[in-house]
């Protein structure tokens, strides 16, 4: 088990009592890796500390626990991939999870001599772990089969918890950017994109649960904003192909707010 490479996954949490137990059982229960699990929490009152304890006496120090404030949830992100020990880094939600077999999968395709990254593809849950919205997660997964920087500039279809990349990459990228809250991922694919293209993988890697407190599910429009303004700053200098970018993006953005209507809980 030593000689395999040590995966680090950071997991920000705040109040999310009902799901974290199944997102750190789907991290630390992967088989034939070498993993470790950090997760952040700067202030939980509804039992997640208590229930993240109780695990940490169950799996030891592969389960690191950081009780401490931050400025928000790409802070928190941030704040771990400093402490992470691993080669491979990602990070996961605590309130979604990955598929047995996912971090396997991942490790042999990230290289440990140049900064790299890859993405797979995510089912979508509801609060009880039900798969829902099917339609929309073969989208996604039919958009993300091969990628271009100027595809993902007119829409993010990169499923976060199911993108994994190297130390190498993160320090070329520079980590989450503090100021964003609402679509620091998409940001960060993109300056991962101006670095390399990601490896692809068509394998479910993920689960992306869609509930009532959910951001995604509570400031989809904010959401949806946000991104556009994410990527008309990455567009700036691209020329026609960038401008194309944005005015398909714009298009794909009301589609996507009449779809996630659909998921509201």
């Amino acid at each position: 088990m030593a000689s395999l490479p040590l995966i680090s996954i950071v997991m920000p949490c705040y109040q999310q009592a009902a799901f974290v137990e199944e997102a750190v059982r789907s991290v630390l229960d992967q088989r034939e890796v070498e993993v470790e699990l950090l997760v952040m929490d700067p202030g939980s009152a509804d039992g997640s500390r208590e229930l993240l304890r109780k695990l940490g006496k169950e799996y030891g120090e592969r389960l690191g626990l950081h009780f401490e404030p931050d400025l928000g949830q790409a802070d928190a992100v941030n704040r771990g991939m400093v402490l992470a020990k691993g080669y491979v880094l990602g990070w996961l939600n605590s309130d979604d999870r990955l598929r047995p077999g996912a971090l396997r999968r991942v490790v042999s395709q990230l290289s440990r001599d140049k900064a790299a990254w890859l993405y797979g593809q995510a089912g979508i849950i509801d609060a009880t772990g039900r798969t829902v919205s099917a339609l929309i997660g073969r989208y996604k997964a039919c958009r993300g089969r091969r990628f271009t920087r100027v595809k993902l500039l007119s829409e993010n279809f990169i499923p976060q918890m199911a993108v994994f990349w190297n130390r190498p990459m993160w320090e070329a990228a520079g980590g989450l950017d503090i100021h964003k809250h609402l679509d620091m991922d998409y940001d960060l694919w993109l300056r991962f994109a101006t670095v390399a293209d990601p490896v692809v993988l068509t394998d479910e890697l993920a689960d992306f649960r869609v509930h009532g407190a959910a951001k995604g599910s509570v400031q989809t429009d904010e959401q949806l904003d946000a991104a556009l303004a994410t990527a008309r700053h990455h567009a700036a200098g691209l020329g026609i192909g960038g401008r194309t970018a944005i005015v398909l993006h714009r298009l794909l953005s009301w589609r996507t707010r009449m779809l996630y209507r659909w998921l509201k809980p």
